[in-house]
């Protein structure tokens, strides 16, 4: 019935209903791809899903997690789909990260596919927001709305530029990211001080990925439609010239 990358977006986005059903949506705000897909309009699958939250115990929170997974509810709303939880598990549970595993098990076809949930506690940024997720997204998958905290174009662009900077391998994924929060105007927005001095790493990671990584972490993952606008070497490389040009004129 659904794409691999279809059937986790169904996951990750039933998920987060029932999950702002049992804890207040004060609590947590949606991050990183999820947010750029579900609300800013990316054309690009995420194969997670991370989310920040604050002032709840360890074990509240994975027993929440849990609870919405091996609720009847959710897993009604999930085989209404062809889809249902198969295995999960929680392999990183500190103070400052909760991670669980999902394999995700396609009913028809038989298929399996694997994604990830990741809280994380620190220091929220600006720009959160309540807003429901895209209607196009919610009408395309016959879901009820879905109603969660999520990060505006300004702090998912800075988040970015922290993360193509931070990682240990650069990721073509950020500066596709950048890009779609470029066009939406956020680099507009003065960048904090921490985002300010990781420009130069950033702008030295952003040139040494190559358009092959971009085919298999990005093209990979984008609507078909919209595969053969990416898929070509021109294409990446003016997509890689205007991010680092953007990083470069932000630099003080």
């Amino acid at each position: 019935m659904w794409t691999e990358r279809q059937a986790i977006e169904i996951f990750h986005l039933l998920f987060l209903r029932g999950f702002s059903a049992r804890v207040d949506k004060a609590l947590f705000v949606l991050k990183g791809g999820c947010n750029l897909r579900f609300y800013h309009r990316s054309v690009r699958y995420s194969e997670d899903m991370d989310l920040d939250i604050r002032t709840m115990a360890q074990g509240t929170l994975r027993s929440n997690v849990e609870t919405v997974l091996g609720a009847n509810s959710f897993r009604q709303a999930l085989r209404a789909q062809q889809l249902e939880v198969g295995e999960f598990s929680a392999p990183k549970q500190t103070q400052t990260t909760q991670r669980w595993k999902v394999q995700l098990r396609q009913l028809t076809p038989p298929a399996t596919f694997p994604t990830k949930i990741e809280f994380s506690r620190r220091t929220w940024d600006e720009g959160v927001s309540l807003a429901a997720v895209e209607p196009e997204l919610i009408r395309r998958y016959r879901l009820y709305p879905v109603l969660v905290q999520h990060y505006g174009a300004a702090a998912a662009f800075a988040q970015k530029i922290s993360a193509l900077a931070m990682r240990a391998e650069p990721q073509a994924r950020d500066i596709f990211d950048l890009k779609l929060l470029c066009d939406a105007g956020a680099a507009a927005t003065p960048l904090p001080n921490v985002q300010l001095d990781e420009l130069p790493q950033a702008i030295d990671n952003a040139m040494s990925i190559g358009f092959d990584d971009f085919v298999g972490q990005v093209v990979a993952f984008l609507e078909p439609e919209h595969q053969a606008d990416f898929g070509n070497r021109a294409s990446w490389e003016a997509l890689q010239e205007r991010v680092v040009d953007t990083l470069r004129g932000l630099a003080p």
